[in-house]
């Protein structure tokens, strides 16, 4: 997006030249003749630099400095005189600076100057957002697995990534689908460390861990004075993410009065901050993951349908660990010498019980789950082979007291504690699949839901095929 670069300076000849020369090369402009404008204008738009004269009308070039420091601490500004001296250089540079010029302005030195500063600005803004890390543990090389599933959603991120905007505003909207514990994370930082926006910033919030006021905020940042706490203008993900990737999290919790305006910034490709009159444009992928089932969310009202719509542009689907059966003890085994390393402890090796325990249990919390077991197992047990009964693997709760005969009539054991809705629902589901030799498609066709219904009640009651 094009930055904003604001010519505080009295003599209108000069201004008008710098203006006109920084227009030529991609840069937005604004001009004040005095502090007192530059900083009125300074409150309204955050520019990206200042270019300010240290001797103006009323207000002084260093006064001007202090006070955009304190308004807009995202401001590079670089101070320019006639005047110059080793004396007024150095108090420039000690009240924040950037740079310093002298006059008669040499106008490619001061837009070299100029890109010197929004390049710092860019990485000020990413160290204060980015909270990633750039190894080979985030890389698609890290999607770990042999399961025909996991190979299958390796390929799909090697296609995603190198689908890019040739406007430069980024790709196309990728939505991340899979149960708590798949590793969405995982594959949002595969899509931005495998494609061309990889030396860019990687930015990620959890919708649902933020209150709808405070997210807001976060995402599309604010002007001082938009509310009685903004002291100081502060940019938004959006803004940090530029060049990069923003990842939302848990997307189905935010609220529907914020979808509108996330909806906005999408359609348009341009956001503005609260308190805020100039749009910035963006150039971020915004990846978003929910383990909500959307297609209800839309039907009940919760999530607006031009959303849904919008951010499944391509679409992932996560698979449950459960259904990777052949990467259960792969991983396992990964995660148990990660942690032994980690700790400092021998390395352990699984016994054939273990391993036995391991897969056949459901593993309703996914991978995730099964790190935290591998993590418990190399810190408290200090033999070197580790038993089925040391993983400390819960059972699964049985059926309740419910069961559904091929013709559609049901049963219920009344004595065993009555009837539940829920338990009717979980043996028709389960009866559907079993008539449709566990195709979800096809089951989800016989019981006249979605397929994406069919996978949020399929996680609900812990659901899934023989062996598995």
């Amino acid at each position: 997006m094009p930055s904003l670069v604001l010519v505080v300076e009295d003599e209108q000849i000069l201004a008008e030249s710098v203006c006109i020369y920084l227009g030529r090369h991609g840069y937005a402009t604004a001009r004040a003749e005095s502090g007192e404008a530059a900083l009125r204008l300074v409150d309204e738009n955050s520019p990206d630099v200042a270019l300010v004269d240290l001797r103006l009308p009323g207000i002084d070039g260093l006064e001007v400095l202090r006070r955009v420091r304190e308004v807009s601490p995202g401001t590079e500004v670089i101070m320019m005189t006639a005047h110059g001296s080793v004396i007024s250089a150095v108090e420039a540079m000690k009240r924040g600076a950037f740079d310093y010029l002298n006059k008669p302005v040499d106008l490619d030195e001061l837009r070299v100057l100029i890109e010197k500063a929004v390049a710092h600005l860019r990485l000020r803004r990413e160290l204060n957002y980015l909270k990633s890390k750039s190894d080979a543990g985030r890389r698609v090389s890290s999607i770990l697995g042999e399961s025909p599933a996991i190979s299958a959603l390796r390929e799909q991120v090697r296609h995603i990534v190198t689908l890019e905007s040739v406007e430069g505003t980024g790709g196309p909207t990728v939505l991340l689908l899979g149960e708590t514990g798949t590793g969405k994370g995982l594959v949002a930082h595969a899509i931005h460390h495998q494609g061309a926006r990889a030396a860019g910033p990687f930015v990620e919030i959890n919708c649902a861990a933020i209150p709808s006021a405070l997210l807001e905020s976060e995402l599309f940042g604010y002007e001082r004075g938009a509310y009685t706490d903004a002291r100081t203008a502060k940019p938004g993900l959006f803004e940090a993410a530029d060049g990069g990737t923003l990842f939302l999290d848990e997307i189905g919790s935010m609220d529907p009065a914020l979808q509108v305006k996330l909806l906005k910034v999408i359609e348009d490709k341009s956001v503005r901050r609260l308190g805020g009159l100039r749009p910035k444009l963006i150039n971020a992928r915004l990846v978003a993951a929910t383990n909500c089932d959307l297609e209800a969310a839309v039907a009940e009202g919760a999530f607006r349908q031009d959303l849904y719509y919008r951010i499944k542009v391509l679409t992932i689907e996560i698979p449950p660990l459960r259904e990777r059966g052949e990467d259960i003890l792969l991983l396992a085994r990964h995660f148990l010498d990660t942690f032994a390393r980690q700790y400092g402890r021998p390395r352990k090796r699984l016994t054939e019980t273990a391993e036995t325990a391991l897969r056949t249990y459901s593993w309703p919390g996914n991978v995730r789950e099964l790190a935290h077991v591998m993590e418990r197992a190399a810190i408290l047990h200090a033999g070197a082979a580790i038993a089925a009964e040391e993983l400390g693997i819960a059972p699964v709760k049985p059926p309740g007291p419910v069961t559904v005969n091929p013709d559609g009539g049901v049963q219920v054991d009344f004595a065993a504690g009555g009837i539940v809705l829920e338990d009717v629902e979980r043996q028709l589901i389960a009866r559907a699949l079993e008539a449709a030799g566990w195709n979800r498609g096809a089951a989800a066709q016989l019981l006249g839901v979605s397929r994406d219904t069919l996978r949020y009640r399929l996680e609900k009651y812990k659901l899934h095929p023989p062996g598995e």
